[in-house]
């Protein structure tokens, strides 16, 4: 498993497109924390200078990017194998398939908590300095931590869930669009339409563990963390047990 896991660390690193929408990601996450401070580039924002969350939120507002970014490369870990035909030279080296799947998950994981470690310091450095231009408050406050916390939690179980996307749609632009159009059309139009179908979506449940609900105004609609916390748990593991099932019987051409 350590060589296996290794395999995988290094193509991802060595895949040119990896540190592009990495780089993407970061950017869009800056720019989200300056749309949403207030004073910056809103107005009209939902929170106000002197709310002792106005960090905690802006850092998890800042994870919007980064949830899709882990997605997609949890969906490339598989379906770049298939479309350019290494799958077979992977399963051969290790004939387990689930074995393959379960480095692949977990190496999205460790990447998971880079990633999450630059986003976090990217949002922070900027949120802290916009804020603090605006004469607003900066507090460390119990929900700070919490929100650093669930970012974690939230991008790796995106990463293990965008794996077993991977897995179960192995052709790579049917994956890759069907992931974007869900993420940033469909939950995005629901979630704030309907927010009683939206909290129970798997951005809704990454909203409520990130305690995101006052940005989309609603305060009292979303889950709470711990519920939310266990509804995206329970997709990650249903989409993983599925993609265990569907792997070992899949044929490759």
């Amino acid at each position: 498993m350590k060589a296996l896991l290794g395999a995988e660390l290094l193509k991802m690193r060595s895949t040119r497109a990896t540190a592009l929408l990495v780089l993407a990601t970061l950017l869009l996450a800056a720019l989200t924390v300056a749309t949403s401070v207030p004073g910056v580039m809103e107005e009209n924002a939902w929170i106000s200078l002197d709310d002792p969350d106005l960090l905690a939120s802006m850092v998890g507002n800042g994870f919007g990017a980064p949830q899709v970014l882990m997605t997609l490369l949890g969906v490339l870990a598989f379906t770049q194998e298939f479309r350019y035909g290494t799958i077979t030279s992977t399963y051969l080296g290790e004939p387990r398939r689930t074995r393959v799947l379960v480095a692949k998950g977990l190496s999205l994981t460790l990447a998971s908590v880079v990633i999450t470690t630059m986003t976090l310091t990217v949002t922070l450095t900027l949120g802290i300095a916009l804020i603090r231009s605006q004469d607003g408050n900066v507090t460390l406050a119990t929900q700070f931590w919490q929100t650093v916390a669930a970012g974690f939690v939230v991008m790796a179980a995106y990463g293990v869930a965008g794996v077993a996307v991977g897995a179960l749609i192995p052709n790579q632009i049917a994956a890759v669009v069907g992931v974007l159009i869900w993420m940033l059309a469909v939950e995005q139009m629901v979630i704030p339409l309907v927010p009683e179908v939206g909290r129970w979506m798997p951005w809704g449940a990454a909203t409520s563990v990130l305690q995101l609900g006052p940005s989309y105004g609603f305060d009292d609609v979303f889950l709470s963390a711990p519920m939310g916390a266990l509804l995206l748990a329970g997709y990650t593991a249903a989409a993983a047990a599925l993609a265990f099932v569907v792997t070992p019987t899949r044929d490759v051409v």
